[in-house]
């Protein structure tokens, strides 16, 4: 596509263009400026002579032709214009026309010869211009560090593509937008010119092997974008097929070995759309609904559209409900294995709206946990716990804390003041963490996890073994204990690698001196299970489900009581 002379009228003095249809051929677009000159050097021929001749200001309204030949012509079509605009106000037009009263020659010679300086400056001056505009525009359109097309290059082409389809009836058209997950990572670890040279590599690659018409660019930092004429759905599937094996492929950069892993979206433009944001928006509509529903690839559908803002007016009233109390803390408790003594719970945070239904924590925690609402959010629920354990006596409690959380050092710094406040000691709460922490900044997380057992507050890796450092950073990280996810409990009675893996966990966290707590625990041979793997403290269903305050209280109650009766029973029958 010949995006220069599509965009140099967009640069280029409006005036220049002011004037010409926008549907003219390449033949008619040169006659057509022709004679918007002839015109301008007849009309401002006319003005000089009816207004009295060449002794007023008049005369000097013909350089408008002579400059607009300049833009439309160059160097030869300033010439001739200023020559022949030079001409017309020269011998043959009177000094006073009233009074007959003719030029001097050396008056219109002279004029003759300012009118082409002012031409070929002009001239000059377009040619300077307009080549600069080619540059901006090539800087514009063109990723300097790849090679790749722009995301303005993107636009202008989805432009004409909208525009071809809805005059044409064209078959449909597809944009398929490309996320490479891995990138930041690469970018990271190796630098931005080892970055941008995969990026280059892995486009390259893409373009070889689609065997279909396209065109590729650079979106952002980490996406790429594929325009696919005469496309169908089916048809989109296979070029991201094609684009997963791409990045499955290893490819050598720099001396080293890479593999690219892809997520996308994509957004088969109809003959009505007409507004390239749009299109670009549901592809993106797409590609965040694919890496929400942890698939590689998903079309847009409008329900996304409707999910989306759903969500979104769920997170605005997230602050109305903390000052209305619609949120409220539940309990779920934690039990010593070795005992079976009740030892504390976790606090787990809901959402009751107006009509007192609960939101489901999937539905707003994931969100609340990526914006600057995490703050007020976890200063509730810490002040919330704070109150229960006061005024209710509560055992200890834990609280999770986001990875906002553990980057924000004003709170961790003033953590220990805001509990002592409520009248609860450090000791009495354990913050749990989780390993995307430690992967999105070790050094900070490990000086936060200082901070806070400096003050007293125990800390565990909560979600031990979902994330990719937890072995890397568990001997460097002054942590009191780990809690292993529900994941590895659940094949615990069919499969014996998964009790391998979970003997593995429990022996190497006791090893390094960490509480070992199983979450997940629903049955009582899978408590039995870690009870002898040696883990320390067990929660799940098998004991109970999360409670609200009372109902904890009451349950606690209840399985004290029911200990109590457990250990007489076992005494008598000893004796």
């Amino acid at each position: 596509m010949d995006r220069d002379k599509h965009n140099r009228s967009r640069f280029l003095p409006a005036f220049a263009y002011k004037w010409l249809p926008q549907k003219l051929s390449k033949v008619a677009r040169p006659l057509y400026k022709a004679l918007i000159l002839v015109f301008l050097l007849a009309a401002g021929t006319w003005l000089v002579y009816f207004s009295g001749g060449t002794s007023f200001a008049f005369p000097y309204v013909l350089l408008l032709p002579v400059l607009l030949s300049a833009s439309w012509f160059g160097l030869p079509g300033a010439i001739l214009c200023s020559i022949t605009a030079a001409l017309l106000i020269g011998p043959w037009m009177p000094v006073d026309v009233s009074a007959g009263t003719d030029q001097i020659t050396r008056t219109w010679l002279t004029r003759i010869a300012f009118f082409l300086m002012i031409g070929a400056f002009a001239a000059w001056l377009f040619r300077r211009l307009r080549q600069a505009n080619q540059r901006y525009l090539q800087a514009l359109n063109i990723d300097q560090k790849t090679g790749l097309l722009t995301q303005a290059a993107l636009t202008q082409d989805l432009e004409k593509l909208l525009q071809s389809s809805s005059r044409d009836n064209a078959s449909p058209s597809a944009l398929l937008l490309l996320r490479m997950e891995d990138l930041w990572e690469v970018l990271q670890s190796m630098g931005v010119d080892t970055a941008e040279q995969v990026v280059k590599d892995i486009a390259l690659r893409i373009n070889n092997k689609l065997q279909v018409p396209h065109q590729i660019y650079r979106y952002s930092r980490s996406e790429l974008a594929i325009i696919l004429p005469d496309c169908t759905q089916d048809k989109v599937g296979s070029v991201f097929k094609v684009v997963q094996q791409v990045g499955d492929n290893q490819s050598t950069v720099n001396g080293i070995s890479l593999r690219v892993q892809f997520v996308a979206g994509s957004y088969l433009i109809g003959e009505n759309d007409d507004n390239t944001n749009t299109v670009i928006n549901h592809a993106r509509t797409g590609l965040s609904a694919a890496i929400e529903h942890h698939v590689p690839y998903l079309p847009y559908d409008p329900a996304f559209d409707q999910h989306i803002a759903e969500r979104v007016q769920l997170i605005g009233k997230v602050r109305d409900g903390l000052v209305n109390q619609e949120f409220q803390l539940f309990y779920q408790p934690k039990i010593c294995l070795q005992t079976g003594q009740h030892l504390g719970a976790e606090a787990l945070l809901r959402w009751f709206n107006p009509e007192n239904k609960m939101i489901m924590p999937g539905l707003f925690i994931p969100k609340v946990e990526s914006t600057t609402l995490i703050d007020p959010v976890t200063r509730f629920v810490i002040a919330r716990a704070c109150e229960d354990i006061k005024s209710q006596q509560l055992a200890s409690v834990s609280l999770n804390f986001a990875v906002r959380n553990l980057m924000d050092q004003s709170l961790i710094s003033e953590l220990g003041k805001m509990v002592s406040s409520y009248g609860v000691t450090p000791e009495s709460l354990e913050i749990e963490i989780t390993e995307g922490a430690l992967i999105q900044n070790p050094e900070q997380a490990k000086a936060a996890v200082d901070s806070l057992r400096e003050q007293g507050f125990k800390v565990s890796l909560d979600d031990f073994g979902t994330g990719y450092s937890s072995f890397q950073y568990l001997a460097q990280l002054p942590l009191s204990g780990l809690k292993i996810d529900r994941a590895f409990v659940i094949d615990l009675e069919t499969s014996a690698n998964a009790r391998t893996i979970m003997a593995s966990m429990i022996s190497m966290a006791r090893a390094l001196k960490l509480e070992v707590t199983v979450e997940g625990i629903e049955t009582e041979a899978q408590r039995k299970m870690v009870t002898d793997m040696g883990a320390e403290l067990a929660q799940g269903f098998y004991y109970s489900r999360p409670l609200p305050l009372s109902e904890y209280q009451l349950w606690a109650k209840d399985y004290c009581h029911q200990q109590e009766l457990s250990s007489r029973y076992r005494d008598e029958a000893k004796v």
